[in-house]
């Protein structure tokens, strides 16, 4: 299947970034982005800063850390921003020795990704050479705006992905590989449904952006006294039934979208009004009333994403500090128990978490 030597990047010996912790099951993830790139004076939307973290300092409630990100001309790769390789790898082993899997993201919303075919070995081995080097657990999809379905892209990166978990499988180990669109393309016709068909029995989770989709939204024909009634993302109001009702017709294929099963969804949230233009959920009552009722529908979704870890612990223009808020607000509910990375403050009271 691959021309290329693996063995020559092996280490001699095994570490822990050479660990691939498992999601499996039941596992409930709570995911963040971690940014590769230096914090600028007012990057975010309401011209806050965003921290710069060392990956081995990402809290615990992070069970899952996505390096963004993997792109550029040609192949696309990766390469720490202001740390060696080496150094890299024992931070993402830091994260494994505590059962926690960090992926590569490839994409993001401003790359540029160009693949054809032809591309899918030599693809294959750039991922497993990133795998070797870094330690990495997995690939998440985050292709956006034209690069979703430029070029060969639609067919190259599944067929890639294909041979990287199947190699990965001869060794014993699980190679993760998730997705985070923007929930507009997971309609019916949408441009990630080639993408989830493609990789049907290899995709582990999908993290649909429910987030900087402005006045988008779904069509809900039972509500409104059963008149119906148009669902905004940016409608502050109704977050809950639009987190409730956008999840459902996600999880079983209804309202116009394609389906992903639940215990394969992830939902993805801004971690405050500075990462994400629209999306940002003011009273986190809404998430833990839309997982209740999922859940009470039969519906349990694996967990919640967001963009990104270095905002939550980002500064607003006043350089009021963001303190963590949503892996305080969100951790109790997808683990169960506060963990250690915390004080015991400002997280959901107990009578709100996940039953």
């Amino acid at each position: 299947m691959s021309t290329f030597d693996f063995t020559l990047l092996k280490s001699p010996l095994a570490d822990a970034a050479s660990l691939m912790p498992s999601i499996a099951g039941k596992k409930k993830i709570l995911m963040g982005f971690w940014h590769n790139w230096p914090a600028g004076p007012s990057d975010g939307y309401q011209r806050g800063q965003f921290a710069n973290i060392a990956l081995q300092d990402v809290p615990k409630e992070y069970n899952v850390v996505a390096v963004a990100f993997m792109k550029g001309n040609g192949i696309p790769t990766f390469k720490p921003y202001n740390l060696s390789d080496a150094e890299f790898r024992r931070q993402v082993g830091v994260l494994n020795s505590q059962g926690r899997a960090v992926l590569i993201s490839l994409g993001g919303a401003d790359a540029h990704i160009e693949l054809h075919k032809g591309n899918e070995l030599p693809l294959a081995n750039e991922i497993i050479r990133l795998v070797e080097t870094y330690g990495f657990d997995g690939l998440d999809i985050d292709l956006e705006q034209s690069a979703i379905d430029f070029a060969d892209n639609k067919s190259v990166l599944p067929a890639a992905l294909k041979r990287v978990k199947d190699h990965y499988a001869a060794e014993g180990k699980h190679f993760i590989i998730s997705m985070a669109p923007e929930f507009p393309y997971l309609t019916t016709a949408g441009k990630y449904v080639g993408y989830i068909q493609a990789l049907e029995g290899y995709y582990d989770f999908i993290a649909p952006q429910y987030y900087n989709q402005g006045g988008d939204g779904i069509w809900v024909p039972e509500t409104n006294n059963g008149n119906g009634a148009w669902i905004a993302q940016n409608n502050d109001a109704l977050k809950e039934d639009f987190l409730f009702y956008l999840t459902e017709s996600l999880v079983s294929g209804t309202r116009g979208f394609t389906r992903i099963p639940a215990d394969k969804f992830v939902i993805g949230l801004p971690a405050n009004v500075d990462a994400a233009a629209t999306g940002y959920v003011i009273n986190p009552v809404a998430v833990v009333n839309a997982f209740k009722r999922l859940d009470a529908k039969g519906l349990s979704i694996k967990g919640l994403m967001t963009w990104s870890v270095n905002w939550d612990n980002g500064v607003n223009k006043d350089h009021v500090p963001y303190n963590w808020e949503f892996s305080r607000r969100y951790g109790p509910l997808i683990h169960g128990s506060r963990l250690s990375s915390h004080e015991e403050g400002n997280a959901i009271p107990d009578v709100a978490r996940q039953q």
